[in-house]
């Protein structure tokens, strides 16, 4: 519940560093300045977590969750706004891992599993066709967000799994791994593709300008808090949460941060939702948890 309540304020405040800073400019300062952090805490504090294989996985797992995934996302934020894009993403993740499997092992979904995958895909599309005022003004193709909040949760899902193994592998070998260091070398390996990510867009020209100065106090306490409450503190409890309780029941609870956006998108974003969005954000959620429990 605690992942749950911070993935719900990095969503809202990842909305408003990516409109302020742009979107690749303000998910490679949230990931540089969370890799820092992390980085010195983990090297002082857990350099006993530190092992050769299990870094290597989690490289890879923030590579596709944190690199490819959050650019997506962050390109979600600023087209679709923050409730909507992490809706998509999270809502959209275990269909791409379901789908994976079907692709990769062959496994067939049950009626259960079906069911609650078209439920998820009627919550979602509900959502998606309702296309109501996000409180902040959007930024580019509203299309375009939807795709790349979709891209988000396939980065979201193919991520978890690779960590999934990490953590495997340090129980195997008897590895002091928590959820702290886990996150850091996550966002260590997210951070690179988001450094070239940003750099592309310097290089077409198609960088936002920087902050005026009588905004930047603001611009800055908002990338503060993305930076803390998502990668900082919100990753590690997720990565904590897995190490402790079954991944499936995790996911399912995690799985309601969309509907927890609702009230904090009211407060800090001044969004009046409608029933309709509401309603297809609950039936997503619900379809999620179902395909969860019964997997």
């Amino acid at each position: 519940m605690l992942t749950v309540f911070l993935f719900a304020l990095s969503g809202i405040a990842g909305g408003h560093t990516a409109r302020r800073w742009g979107a690749m400019r303000g998910n490679a300062l949230r990931l540089g300045l969370a890799a820092l952090v992390m980085g010195v805490i983990t090297l002082l504090w857990f350099p006993e977590s530190l092992d050769g294989e299990v870094l290597f996985w989690l490289l890879i797992s923030g590579v596709i969750g944190f690199g490819f995934g959050d650019i997506a996302l962050f390109m979600a934020y600023a087209r679709v706004g923050a409730r909507l894009a992490v809706l998509l993403n999270l809502c959209s993740a275990p269909l791409w891992a379901a789908a994976l499997e079907m692709m990769w092992l062959g496994t067939r979904l049950s009626a259960a599993q079906s069911g609650a995958a078209a439920l998820i895909l009627a919550g979602v599309a509900v959502a998606v066709a309702s296309r109501e005022p996000t409180g902040m003004p959007r930024q580019g193709s509203f299309v375009l967000g939807v795709v790349a909040g979709v891209a988000a949760g396939l980065g979201q899902g193919v991520g978890a799994v690779f960590s999934r193994r990490a953590i495997e592998v340090a129980e195997a070998g008897e590895i002091a791994l928590n959820g702290f260091s886990a996150a850091a070398q996550r966002v260590a390996g997210g951070l690179l593709p988001a450094l070239l990510a940003w750099g592309l867009v310097v290089w077409l020209g198609r960088g936002m300008p920087w902050p005026r100065a009588g905004a930047r106090v603001g611009a800055s306490c908002w990338l503060l808090a993305a930076t803390l409450a998502g990668p900082v503190l919100g990753v590690s409890a997720f990565q904590w949460a897995l190490a402790v309780a079954p991944s499936a029941l995790v996911l399912a609870v995690v799985a309601t941060t969309p509907v927890a956006m609702i009230p904090m998108a009211v407060c800090f974003d001044r969004e009046r939702p409608g029933a309709l969005s509401v309603a297809g954000a609950v039936v997503a959620v619900a379809g999620v948890i179902l395909l969860l429990r019964v997997g």
